[in-house]
């Protein structure tokens, strides 16, 4: 079942983040998940692709992104998880994690809270068929919270084309969901399905020994050109975006995504 979660931290001293920072984060989750079921975390270490969760850099209180830890001032941690298998064992994960201290970034940090978190038309937590059963909509906005890039033919390509967008969500809802969604849905969809207003920015992202060029920002895209199944389809995976990201390094804090529908 996709859930979003925040997780609030409080630093115990002041410190840049590190280059590594999402990286961190990433290894954070992993390492709590092996306290508890050590062989799901090592194949989900071993996993090139299609990752069942996300994690997001810190950011603070209106979830602005944060460059720096500062004594006690909260900062929010984002997962999302769409694995059964995670959520089965999603308790005894945040009870570990709650435990104590921890380090990010070569930052001690006490965990203050752990809460489900929802934005317009989507909640905390939705079923996969709660997400099937959502009403069709003709206009989808997405906005990209964190810098967002896909890998094409080696190279990171900068631009939310409806394709890049949607065999990612397609390719990773088949996989994690009970309801495979018929892949003919992509045919044509840069032609059909339209973007119809776009404001974008390119943003650096450093990691521990390379530097990762996203865009932050939003698009808007009408559907009206499908039926209305198709429209539903394009809808369930518009708000299973929310829970998925877009693009790669998602389990690093890139491609956080954030969804409105209008009908």
């Amino acid at each position: 079942m996709p859930q979003s979660v925040i997780v609030t931290v409080i630093p115990t001293e002041s410190r840049d983040f590190d280059v590594s920072l999402g990286q961190q984060i990433h290894a954070l989750f992993l390492n709590t998940i092996r306290k508890v079921n050590p062989s799901l975390s090592q194949r989900l270490h071993d996993s090139s692709v299609g990752k069942p969760f996300t994690v997001s850099l810190p950011a603070n209180n209106r979830r602005r992104p944060l460059t720096k830890f500062i004594a006690g001032q909260e900062c929010y941690i984002r997962y999302t998880i769409f694995s059964d298998e995670i959520w089965g064992i999603f308790p005894e994960i945040m009870e570990k994690l709650s435990d104590g201290t921890t380090h990010i970034s070569n930052t001690e940090v006490k965990v203050a809270k752990i809460a489900f978190t929802s934005e317009e038309n989507i909640t905390g937590s939705q079923t996969f068929k709660e997400l099937l059963d959502s009403p069709p909509a003709t206009k989808l906005e997405l906005r990209f919270v964190t810098p967002t890039s896909f890998r094409l033919q080696g190279h990171s390509f900068l631009l939310p084309l409806p394709s890049l967008m949607y065999t990612g969500y397609l390719r990773k809802w088949n996989k994690y969901s009970k309801s495979e969604l018929p892949e003919n849905i992509l045919e044509n969809i840069n032609d059909r399905l339209l973007i119809s207003k776009v404001n974008l920015s390119s943003q650096v992202l450093r990691f521990s020994n390379y530097f990762q060029i996203g865009f932050t920002g939003q698009v808007m895209l009408n559907a009206a050109d499908f039926s209305v199944e198709e429209r539903k389809i394009l809808t369930t995976l518009s708000k299973f975006a929310y829970f998925s990201g877009t693009g790669h390094k998602t389990t690093m804090g890139m491609g956080q995504t954030r969804v409105k529908l209008y009908r």
